[in-house]
């Protein structure tokens, strides 16, 4: 087996040489793992906070006699959450693109695949940016209407 060689831990963990040639690689990996679980906390603490809004809105409606219909602001709200996890998406796309890069034995035709993988990878990334600040722009657009039609505001 390819693991015989290989060092480990007490606890069965395989140990990674850092020195090795895909050293690079699993630093980029950790980094972006980091980066990722940053982003998975603050989306957790925004999660948490439109809840408590939801909820806030929700018994102020209740109390108040309103239609069980959203407010604008849970609404804004649901939009943002889903545009927050829309670029987490985005940005791990980012993130492979970033480290996308031809092998050193690439000759012309090698560079070429890589060129036109590179430039697939590229539109996708674009066609979902896109599409994410479209929905983010329709759901903002429905919300302030309306907001203005139950405020009779029409300007």
């Amino acid at each position: 087996s390819s693991l015989e060689g290989m060092r480990m831990t007490t606890e069965g963990i395989f140990i990674i040489d850092e020195t090795g040639p895909t050293s690079g690689s699993v630093r980029a990996l950790l980094q972006d793992l980091e980066e990722l679980k940053s982003v998975n906390a603050s989306l957790r603490k925004e999660n948490h906070s439109l809840r408590e809004q939801l909820n806030t809105a929700r018994n102020g409606e209740s109390v108040r006699g309103r239609s069980v219909r959203p407010s604008c602001d849970a609404e804004f709200a649901r939009a943002l959450k889903v545009f927050y996890h829309s670029m987490t998406s985005i940005r791990a796309q980012l993130q492979r693109l970033r480290r996308h890069r031809p092998s050193e034995e690439s000759d012309l035709l090698g560079l070429r695949l890589f060129a036109n993988e590179q430039s697939h990878l590229l539109r996708d990334f674009s066609e979902q940016l896109e599409q994410c600040v479209s929905t983010l722009k329709q759901d903002v657009a429905a919300i302030v209407r309306r907001k203005r039609e139950q405020s009779g505001i029409w300007s």
